[in-house]
């Protein structure tokens, strides 16, 4: 668990809490996944059930980081468990951890080789893990097993899109719009490939059907104002661009085309919508000036110097106030105020981060070590 760089997904090792010294006793975090030793086989399971249960419980409130620790002890102690083994490769997975995903849905399918819902699982963690023709070799082994999966269809869509194989990739989005044609998803990607596709009518169409899904989603109406002003569908466009505003005042790409679209007509009503377009973007500019911050930081964490990193990390939490990027702030500082010695503050600090961001891995590790 380290101190993550603002501008990466990466968990930099370079950073790593690996350890806490209490009372005399190192404390590492691979003890965390560890079942407990010499239990007989009922108690194993019973206790098992028990961690599970715990899991279920802080997964259902969001917390799915504290959850992976529970949850992985069960495994230990019931590795044969399917019920036990899916839930912890979909919390792997919402966490980011892929390969680990991908081990638990291989385990899974060892156990339980003609179950489609087994393969589709394995083949979402291939491709979260960048495994694309893996991914879609299981996505057919799914729909084979079961032909009207609609999932399945529409991850194997998915993929072929990923893949460049447009036309297959169509084909497949049909199947799955028909066996379930609520389902926004299949709506939202199907309009992305038909934007590659550059076939502006079926963009809109599937658009429209997206909103009528989802009337709260501002994304959708920009898309679907973007759609209509290519093809010159100027009042239609400008409708979609308002009804994005009114969802969401600082969605930038819709302040930015609307006042655009407004400038032949209603000058004045543009020019305020670009003076609200030029606010938003000075909120991303400080955003990315708390970036760097945090960024100059772990390079001051990479050196060993922690007065400067915890210096930096301050700097940067004034900046932000309540911005984006706060919880990573604060679990950065809490993990660099444990390497500095100043245990009670920086698990402060990890708390305040696991309370803006229930899923911090790192933050829920940290924690933990610090409570043996």
């Amino acid at each position: 668990m380290g101190m993550i760089s603002l501008l990466s997904r990466t968990r930099c090792l370079q950073y790593a809490l690996l350890c806490v010294s209490v009372g005399g006793v190192l404390l590492s975090a691979p003890c965390l996944g560890q079942a407990p030793v010499s239990l007989s086989p009922n108690k194993s399971q019973t206790q098992a059930q028990l961690l599970f249960h715990q899991a279920q419980r802080l997964a259902s409130q969001g917390r799915l980081a504290e959850a992976e620790i529970p949850l992985a002890q069960a495994a230990a102690l019931a590795p044969t468990n399917l019920e036990i083994l899916t839930f912890l490769g979909k919390v792997q997975g919402r966490l980011r951890q892929y390969p680990e995903a991908v081990t638990d849905f291989q385990r899974i399918i060892q156990l339980q080789p003609n179950s489609s819902e087994n393969h589709l699982n394995l083949a979402i963690a291939l491709a979260d893990a960048d495994q694309l023709d893996a991914a879609l070799a299981e996505t057919h082994t799914a729909i084979t097993l079961a032909p009207t999966s609609a999932a399945a269809h529409l991850n194997r869509a998915r993929l072929l899109d990923d893949l460049h194989r447009i036309n297959e990739a169509d084909a497949e989005f049909r199947i799955a719009s028909r066996l379930a044609p609520e389902n926004p998803d299949t709506v939202f990607y199907w309009a992305l490939l038909a934007r590659e596709q550059q076939d502006p009518p079926k963009e809109t169409e599937l658009l429209q059907r997206l909103v009528a899904l989802q009337p709260t989603n501002d994304r959708a109406f920009f898309l679907l104002g973007r759609s209509l002003k290519e093809q010159s569908l100027t009042a239609e466009s400008i409708a979609a661009l308002r009804k994005a505003i009114a969802l969401n005042p600082n969605a930038g790409d819709a302040l930015y085309m609307l006042a655009r679209e407004l400038q032949p007509t209603n000058p004045a009503e543009a020019k305020e919508l670009m003076q609200t377009f030029q606010k938003t973007r000075q909120t991303n500019a400080n955003l990315d000036a708390v970036k760097a911050l945090g960024n100059q930081a772990y390079a001051a964490s990479s050196q060993k110097d922690w007065p400067q990193a915890i210096r930096l990390l301050r700097q940067a939490l004034e900046q932000c106030a309540a911005c984006s990027v706060a919880a990573g702030l604060h679990r950065n500082l809490g993990l660099a105020l444990c390497q500095a010695g100043q245990l009670q503050e920086g698990e402060d600090e990890l708390q305040i981060a696991l309370q803006l961001d229930p899923n911090d891995r790192d933050a829920a590790t940290a924690l933990q070590l610090l409570k043996k």
